[in-house]
């Protein structure tokens, strides 16, 4: 079983991965009580496979990337920013189409927010991305092109959404941020020495102003059309992405 999981641990991960949190929420289903824990289903798998295959070594190495902290600061901010623009971009389209203004009181205390990025960490950001990015993304081919592999991973990842997203407003809306909201992230990845940190970042941002903060702040027809906004802005920004720093998602080479 080992040699075997040594040979194929990128398919070992993703059938873990996907093993774990569709089990999980199939047990959460049926028995309310059971914890929820689909968030990790990525990270459990992602020390599964590393330490049955490379033992200590693996786990050195998934936590290394999880920590990689020294990058430059235009890329924190951008980590933090891009996500947060592109949900207020979304919301101001839905206001601009006839969505009614959120009122002031349903914001909460500014200082809320110091709250909720915490809360929202050590959930599906931290149990996502220690696996996609951690684990699988730097074992995709590198005959491939970065766009190519983050589309692949993209795919992936919202094909992993897929019991979660039957919840959402939009399930296709939800899908197709998904596989968009992926390669943007990449974009941060492959320029920051390929850290999941950055990217636990990213995610944390987007889930926590999007889905927690302002996203609440609508319902019915108006949510819907947010959802569609919110997965439109997605894609006009990757595909403006791509145009301007090409399949590499980046300028420069990355230094080895």
């Amino acid at each position: 079983m080992t040699s075997v999981l040594k040979r194929h641990s990128l398919v070992a991960f993703f059938v873990l991965a996907f093993g774990i949190s569709w089990g999980n929420y199939l047990l959460a289903r049926a028995w309310p009580n059971f914890p929820f824990l689909f968030p990790y289903g990525p990270l459990l798998a992602a020390v599964i496979v590393a330490s049955v295959t490379r033992g200590r070594d693996g786990l050195k190495d998934l936590l290394n990337r999880c920590l990689r902290w020294r990058v430059e600061l235009k890329w924190y901010l951008a980590a933090l920013l891009v996500p947060v623009a592109i949900a207020i971009a979304a919301v101001s389209l839905n206001i601009l189409l006839g969505a009614p203004m959120p009122k002031a009181d349903r914001f909460g205390p500014w200082y809320s927010l110091f709250i909720l990025f915490p809360m929202v960490l050590v959930d599906a950001p931290l149990g996502e991305e220690t696996g996609w990015r951690g684990y699988a993304l730097p074992r995709f081919s590198a005959k491939r092109s970065p766009l190519v592999n983050s589309l692949i991973l993209g795919v992936l990842i919202a094909g992993w959404h897929v019991p979660v997203a039957l919840a959402a407003p939009s399930i296709a809306a939800y899908l197709i941020g998904s596989v968009a909201s992926a390669v943007l992230a990449n974009w941060v990845y492959y320029s920051v020495h390929e850290s999941a940190l950055l990217v636990i970042v990213y995610h944390t941002a987007q889930n926590a102003i999007g889905g927690w903060y302002l996203f609440r702040m609508f319902s019915g027809p108006e949510l819907v059309r947010l959802w569609g906004l919110w997965a439109a802005a997605y894609v006009v920004v990757v595909f403006v992405l791509t145009l301007v720093a090409g399949p590499n998602l980046r300028r420069r080479p990355h230094p080895v």
